[in-house]
């Protein structure tokens, strides 16, 4: 007994004759009875009483068809389901992102790719650079999101994603805070907070770039505090500090985020994806075309 035999009783019940099966499963009518009849003769039943006018189930045939139907059905289901995975539409991804990253761009993919692939589970990952390169040179982590530029991890692949404004957080009662544009030649001598988790210290090298030079150091003070209470301290009039994109709630902080600009325009942070170029799991595509459609 195979699935095809099941096949054949199902259609034959299913149609009421022999050759009638045949036509809906485009086989042979000698095909259809003589596969049916093996399999009679291997039970030791009769599943059909056959007439000129057709085939009609015996009370064990129609027992037997019950059964046949729910093998036939989740054989299907299994089939379907392992498709699924091997295209990525089921499974499982873990997406590791910076602790303190809430770009608009990030929260848009996400929430397209859920809603296309509902079958997919997205375990999400708030971790250090770190921490998320170990993951992913491990393997419990099949995607990071990070700030940097591509090659940032040797052994790991990686792409270009979205790019987001450099902004600064002001007092509002700042010297700069009416400004709708800050230059960074404005913000020398001024006192940065900076938190000590990513991406705290891409902001330092980034503010080191623009500020230092051999006679002039900008004063920047790191911080093991979240982004919420840097932005708090730089309310309190502790000091400013540079985001990397709009954080939510900085009314009830007392602060006030300008994009910052050089001469060239405003000053921009790219992100990238990054991943281990042995990693098989087929949802990683699909994730990697949607946060590009999501660009």
């Amino acid at each position: 007994m195979d699935l095809r035999h099941l096949r054949y009783v199902v259609a034959a019940a299913r149609n009421g004759s022999f050759s009638a099966a045949g036509h809906e499963l485009n086989v042979r009518q000698p095909i259809i009875s003589k596969r049916i009849r093996e399999l009679e003769d291997e039970l030791g039943v009769f599943l059909f009483d056959r007439a000129t006018s057709g085939a009609r189930l015996t009370p064990t045939g129609e027992e037997f068809v019950v059964s046949a139907r729910r093998i036939i059905e989740g054989f299907q289901r299994l089939f379907d389901l392992a498709k699924a995975s091997g295209t990525g539409k089921t499974g499982r991804i873990v997406v590791g992102f910076y602790r303190s990253m809430s770009s608009g761009c990030f929260r848009t993919a996400l929430r397209t790719f859920r809603r296309k692939f509902p079958g997919v589970e997205v375990e999400l990952m708030e971790a250090s650079y770190i921490e998320l390169k170990a993951g992913l040179i491990s393997g419990t982590v099949d995607l990071a999101i990070v700030l940097g530029d591509t090659g940032k991890i040797e052994l790991l692949e990686s792409m270009p994603l979205w790019s987001a404004h450099l902004l600064v957080a002001l007092p509002e009662d700042h010297v700069l805070a009416q400004k709708p544009t800050i230059y960074w030649s404005e913000l020398k001598g001024e006192r940065f907070l900076i938190s000590q988790d990513d991406p705290g210290p891409d902001l330092r090298n980034i503010l080191l770039r623009h500020l230092a030079a051999p006679s002039d150091h900008p004063e920047i003070v790191m911080r093991q505090l979240s982004r919420e209470a840097i932005l708090s301290e730089v309310g309190s009039g502790e000091g400013i500090s540079l985001q990397c994109d709009g954080p939510a709630g900085i009314s009830e902080h007392g602060v006030v985020v300008r994009p910052v600009h050089d001469g060239n325009g405003g000053t921009r942070l790219g992100y990238i994806a990054c991943w281990r170029p042995d990693n098989s799991n087929p949802v990683l595509k699909n994730f990697f075309d949607t946060i590009r459609c999501s660009d």
